[in-house]
């Protein structure tokens, strides 16, 4: 899946906000009608979604290339000063040229201050970003992707329903060790009811199997 993020130079947005949208632009094309049973999207998403692997892609859009860029298909989702558009899953070779041309390598955002706590609002998704190993702000949006793709999917309709009806809220957290060991902890010993843990698949800048987000509900 690729995913597109507006980084203008003069109003750039945070890591932190990429990072939400992404996970709410993913969620969103997934929740569209087109994308259910018999919509014009389902059999690209079941493809995608089959054995497992939801590989996804995180490119920047300016300007006039952000603009072309909402013509294909897809999703888009905003979260502060973040705007980030999912498109509908495809070959590398089938990518829209509008989608193609945007670049994935960009000029850096902001460093995300690491934190030791976090207490979330009550119905918020929080997703906890590794401090063990660095990653670009794209490979870190991507995470966040899968970390709450993989919470919205292991939730039953009426959680969704309630999630929805609250505004979806999100939000991404760079954990310091001591906060990413607890979150951890908690995760085992809860025996992985009520949060969901990113292992990277190892195309792109870390190892396969790395450990990389956490999300849950506050």
């Amino acid at each position: 899946m690729q995913l597109a993020a507006r980084v203008e130079k003069l109003t750039p947005p945070t890591t932190a906000e990429v990072c939400a949208a992404s996970g709410l632009a993913v969620v969103g094309l997934l929740s569209d009608e087109r994308a259910q049973p018999e919509g014009p999207w389902a059999d690209a998403i079941e493809q995608w979604q089959g054995g497992g692997r939801i590989r996804k892609l995180v490119r920047r859009g300016r300007a006039s290339a952000w603009e072309r860029a909402q013509e294909p298909d897809g999703f888009t989702a905003t979260v502060g000063g973040a705007e980030v558009r999912a498109y509908v899953p495809s070959p590398m070779d089938q990518v829209p040229e509008a989608v193609a041309k945007l670049q994935i390598k960009s000029t850096p955002l902001d460093e995300p201050n690491p934190v030791t706590e976090t207490v979330g609002a009550g119905g918020e998704v929080l997703v906890f970003i590794t401090p063990e190993v660095e990653m670009s702000w794209g490979k870190a949006a991507a995470q966040s992707a899968h970390a709450l793709q993989l919470w919205w999917r292991q939730q039953d309709m009426p959680e969704r329903q309630r999630w929805f009806e609250s505004g979806q809220p999100v939000r991404v957290v760079h954990a310091e060790a001591s906060l990413w060991e607890a979150e951890l902890h908690a995760q085992a010993t809860d025996g992985g009811r009520h949060a969901v843990v990113v292992r990277d698949g190892g195309f792109t800048e870390i190892p396969a199997g790395t450990l990389t987000a956490i999300a849950r509900l506050a």
